[in-house]
């Protein structure tokens, strides 16, 4: 048996990770934080609209304030907002602090109803409360992200010793052990068991594992454990009994991709997702609504732009201001896609060729253009029009479909949702020219991704990513 030990330089911080606990005293910080401001919130709220009305402040504002905190909070421990790895979270953050925060109002509202006490609440005072105790619970985990994502924060504020195990060497290069430092997980050790030994050699590996963790303080233990080795698993799950701390499994990405799946039990078995049913009716309504009001106000705002940037076209090169492509839609519905046109020429054929760095066909104000992504605008009309969405898999020239459609299994699999503005794949890095296969598949490895877990919040996510996308980093030509 191979023995490790695991320093804080093995690993770079990524992302997050399940399972560590913060230190008991800033827990209750936490806590005590969002009471106290929701108490704040309505005793603010309670003072402006007295003010504003030219009354005296209704009597039951701390009673009322004093409720809804310690709903909130009581809802918010027991679906796990406290945990370290959700405060990290922003998008999950944000969403359940506005759920709870409308339910703890809504219990408020049915209490005070029940008790016959409504005409002792000011109707005034709780609409402005609602709004500023929701705006202040967001700003607050906006703080809470700055705070706690410091390597300081996470190197104090977190506690968890574990003891790492696992069936051969590992390459702690990978992401699933760096979001371990990251999130505070201290691996005080890491033994190698051994994927060939027979039981009683594993059984002797694990009396030492013990002995030798004893003296660590030791939280609970990690088993790594790969694809490829799950059918060891329940054989070495007898021997792990002898632990008497907790065991967790750190997947790879295959099982991790698995296990994160809905699943839909089917008596003792059950039944895992690997490919989702369509969009809902609802949730095709949600995802219209955002298209459509973000993109009419978008084109409002920006037709100033739009119309100058028609006109640099003009003067700068012979040609239309908009160019018009073929492109596979939904379901593979054919549609003509919008852009401002970048290149001296409009080519729309079933042989085309894409932009390259230094690309002579780009004109002076079309690389301004593509680089800042200006030409991407005109397709709010797609948008408006219902051929493209907001948010979705890229578009790609019905030459470059055909071709990788043969090439690249999952491809089709992109046309299960609507082509967007922007999309998964763009804002992790895979935005311009792909000149290899290997890039073309990891795009669509993205956006396949993006499609199994669409989510209202993730689209959302995806674009306030764009927008720091389009601002920071340059990678399109």
């Amino acid at each position: 048996m191979a023995v490790a030990t695991y320093g804080s330089d093995d690993v770079e911080p990524v992302a997050s990770a399940r399972g560590a606990v913060l230190h008991r005293p800033f827990q209750v910080f936490i806590i005590a934080a969002d009471f106290l401001l929701i108490l704040l919130c309505y005793a603010a709220a309670s003072l402006f609209y007295s003010g504003i009305v030219a009354s005296s402040a209704d009597g039951a504002s701390i009673g009322a304030g004093l409720i809804v905190g310690a709903v909130f909070v009581a809802i918010a421990y027991f679906h796990g907002v406290y945990a370290t790895h959700r405060l990290l979270n922003l998008v999950w953050q944000l969403r359940k602090a506005v759920i709870i925060w409308l339910a703890s109002l809504t219990i408020l509202a049915v209490a005070a109803f029940l008790l016959k006490s409504t005409d002792n609440l000011s109707r005034g005072t709780i609409i402005v409360f609602a709004a500023v105790g929701g705006l202040g619970l967001v700003s607050l985990r906006f703080a809470w992200q700055l705070a706690l994502g410091t390597s300081f924060a996470k190197g104090r504020l977190v506690d968890r010793k574990v003891v790492l195990l696992s069936l051969k060497p590992l390459d702690f290069t990978a992401t699933r052990f760096k979001d371990l430092r990251r999130n505070g997980f201290d691996v005080v050790r890491h033994f190698v068991l051994g994927s060939d030994n027979g039981d009683s050699a594993w059984e002797k590996q694990i009396r030492d594992v013990i002995r030798q963790s004893g003296a660590a303080d030791v939280d609970e233990y990690l088993l790594a454990v790969d694809w490829n080795e799950l059918p060891m698993l329940p054989k070495l799950g007898q021997h792990l009994r002898a632990v008497p701390q907790p065991i967790r499994v750190l997947p790879d990405n295959s099982i991790a991709d698995l296990v994160s799946r809905p699943f839909l039990p089917v008596s003792g078995t059950v039944a895992i997702e690997i490919q989702r049913p369509p969009l809902t009716v609802f949730e095709r309504l949600q995802k219209r609504c955002l298209d459509v009001g973000i993109a009419l106000l978008a084109l409002v705002i920006l037709t100033p732009l739009l119309l100058t940037v028609a006109v640099l076209i003009k003067l700068d090169s012979p040609g239309a201001a908009i160019f018009r492509q073929s492109r596979r839609g939904f379901n593979g519905k054919p549609f003509e896609i919008w852009k401002f046109r970048t290149m001296t020429v409009c080519e729309n054929g079933w042989t085309i060729t894409q932009a390259t760095k230094r690309d002579a066909r780009v004109t002076k104000i079309g690389r301004f253009l593509r680089m800042t992504s200006i030409d991407e605008l005109p397709q709010l009309w797609n948008v408006l029009r219902g051929d493209m969405s907001l948010v979705g898999p890229r578009p790609h020239a019905l030459a470059h479909d055909n071709y990788y459609d043969e090439l690249i299994s999952n491809y089709v699999y992109r046309h299960h949702m609507k082509p967007g503005l922007t999309g998964w794949a763009q804002v992790n890095g895979f935005r311009g020219e792909t000149p290899t296969i290997d890039l073309m598949e990891k795009r669509v490895e993205y956006d396949v991704w993006y499609v199994r877990n669409w989510s209202i919040w993730l689209d959302l996510k995806i674009m306030a990513r764009t927008a720091s996308t389009v601002l920071f980093q340059k990678e399109a030509y």
